[in-house]
């Protein structure tokens, strides 16, 4: 069976979106809050993975939205590597930036480019800065999910598949608020075969 992942660039931005805040940010950590500290960090990620990703549907597209709006820092980058294997094929390998804007609108797109999304996160590291205010948070997270797939027929397959993501990030502490202002990723992505 022939893939084409790369045919639909909506696809890897909603995909790479899902990499990305499956790694995080926080409603218990959301209210003014003075030092970032390691158990606040760790709350930020583990909520904004439970917003951000499919694992529950607590709320609606537009609180997803506001939520973003609140804990993305207006000069917040988000660059992955994501590394595909497909069955049949030779490695495959692509490259994505995103800021702000282009970030909030693929989580939408990353919803819509999955079904059965799950994913397990793992923080590996947190140090925080001298002063409190920055944290340097590492995390390698799994993920499952099934992914409709054009096949060189034409038609279309859900092939199951499975990630596994290492993340570096960056979180600011801004007016009481932990917000999310730089994440660079390095996803492997096997897509298996049924």
């Amino acid at each position: 069976m022939t893939l084409r992942v790369f045919k639909n660039h909506a696809l890897i931005t909603g995909l790479g979106a899902f990499m990305f805040f499956a790694h995080g940010s926080a409603c218990r950590a959301a209210g003014n809050i003075e030092t970032l500290t390691k158990q606040n960090v760790k709350e930020f990620i583990e909520d904004t993975t439970d917003i951000t990703t499919t694992n529950t549907q607590a709320l609606s597209p537009e609180k997803i939205q506001q939520y973003l709006e609140t804990h993305l820092d207006k000069k917040a980058r988000f660059k992955s590597v994501m590394k595909y294997n497909i069955p049949g094929m030779p490695p495959q390998e692509a490259a994505l930036s995103l800021d702000k804007e282009e970030f909030m609108k693929s989580v939408v797109q990353g919803a819509e480019a999955v079904d059965g999304y799950e994913t397990l996160v793992e923080i590996t590291d947190i140090k925080i800065s001298s002063d409190g205010e920055k944290a340097f948070v590492k995390t390698q997270n799994t993920e499952y999910a099934t992914m409709p797939v054009a096949t060189e027929t034409g038609s279309v397959e859900n092939v199951p598949m499975e990630g596994v993501s290492e993340c570096t990030q960056i979180l600011l502490l801004k007016k009481g608020v932990i917000m999310m202002y730089n994440a660079n990723c390095v996803t492997n992505i096997e897509f298996m075969e049924y």
